[in-house]
């Protein structure tokens, strides 16, 4: 068995900026000279290929941007989905774990070091032999676990995840803190760090929330809405940072919208008055409701600004449900967003103390 540095990213729940910080710290260590390699065991089923495969988008982005050269099947051997037991009753956990054992030889082979990317709770892959706790206990991994703070109850909950690895001893390295809004991020440092702490928990880094990390893009909207784009096919790489409804009346619009950047604009097709004022502000996207078609000045002033503009068949409420909770995930031409990850983990996380670990823990 291969006993390369390896570090274990898990979480204790999904939307953790797991995927975010592997990136990032990848492509530090990458920077700095190493060859990273990246696995992950137990990969979620998020689309399929163009021959009907399930495929891990995470994985699929690490892939592309470390170039590396090992398949899909490879970088993550087993794909689960919401309904798997049909098919992994029919398996043999033996199976299983061999398959991953056999994918993780060929992933690490060549490199410095290798991020495994663990799914969003520990015990998934358990029915199939393949938890991920007990292989990176194979591969002699420490483990970094990765939490935004959402409330106060996520401090008991690292607490309690830390509790549970030293109980099968596992190699708990340290938490990341993810996702911390600036107005909150001095109360984090000055109550929770301290707790964790107490608690024999490191706090490796504590990284600012950024919307435009988060934030999808004009093109993830209409992907995820039934719609027409009525003008800028060309520019659907745009953010969307915000999400307005232009309810209120053409003379109060304007400065309503002034107070949000790159923002998409919800209205009904007929309010020229509102759409107009819509276009006159940062405005990434204008999305008219009800399939009503628009003025031709709407049309002309948003090529003008180069302004997509979506026409939707729902009402404002079904629309505005449909994209609410719609996150964009980073795809691997993103530049922007894959760079802004790497600079999170550079400047707020202590990379170079994870580094030092990996290696002294190898040595030993």
């Amino acid at each position: 068995m291969l006993t390369i540095p390896s570090l274990f990213v898990c979480s204790i729940e999904g939307f953790s900026g797991k995927s975010m910080f592997c990136l990032g710290l990848a492509l530090t260590l990458r920077e700095n000279g190493l060859k990273v390699g990246y696995f992950k065991p137990v990969g979620w089923e998020m689309v399929r290929d163009s021959d009907g495969r399930k495929v891990d988008e995470d994985a699929q982005l690490m892939k592309e941007v470390l170039n590396i050269k090992a398949p899909l099947e490879v970088i993550s051997p087993i794909i689960l989905g919401t309904r798997f037991l049909e098919e992994t009753s029919k398996i043999d956990p033996k199976t299983c774990e061999k398959r991953v054992l056999q994918a993780y030889e060929k992933a690490s082979d060549g490199m410095d070091v290798i991020i495994i990317e663990g799914p969003h709770t520990f015990g998934v892959g358990a029915s199939i032999g393949v938890e991920c706790l007990s292989l990176t206990k194979k591969w002699d991994s420490r483990i970094v676990l990765v939490s935004t703070m959402g409330d106060d109850t996520v401090v008991d909950r690292i607490i309690l995840k830390k509790k549970f690895i030293d109980t099968v001893n596992g190699d708990f390295l340290g938490a990341v803190l993810n996702c911390i809004p600036k107005t909150s991020i001095e109360r984090v440092k000055g109550f929770a760090l301290p707790i964790l702490r107490k608690h024999g928990i490191d706090v490796l880094g504590v990284i600012p929330d950024k919307v435009s990390l988060r934030a999808p893009t004009v093109g993830e909207i209409c992907k995820n809405i039934a719609c027409t784009v009525l003008t800028c096919k060309d520019r659907m790489d745009l953010l969307v940072e915000d999400l307005l409804v232009g309810a209120m009346t053409p003379e109060s619009a304007l400065s309503y919208f002034r107070k949000s950047l790159r923002k998409a604009v919800i209205t009904g097709g007929d309010r020229v008055g509102v759409q107009l004022a819509a276009l006159q502000t940062d405005t990434s996207v204008l999305i008219l409701t009800g399939n009503i078609y628009p003025d031709v000045r709407i049309l002309a002033r948003a090529e003008q600004v180069g302004v997509p503009v979506l026409l939707v068949p729902h009402d404002t409420y079904t629309t505005v449900k449909e994209i609410a909770n719609l996150s964009g995930r980073i795809k691997p031409r993103e530049t922007k967003k894959i760079e802004l990850a790497k600079n999170l983990v550079k400047e707020y996380v202590d990379w170079k103390s994870i580094l030092s670990a990996l290696m002294k823990h190898e040595k030993a």
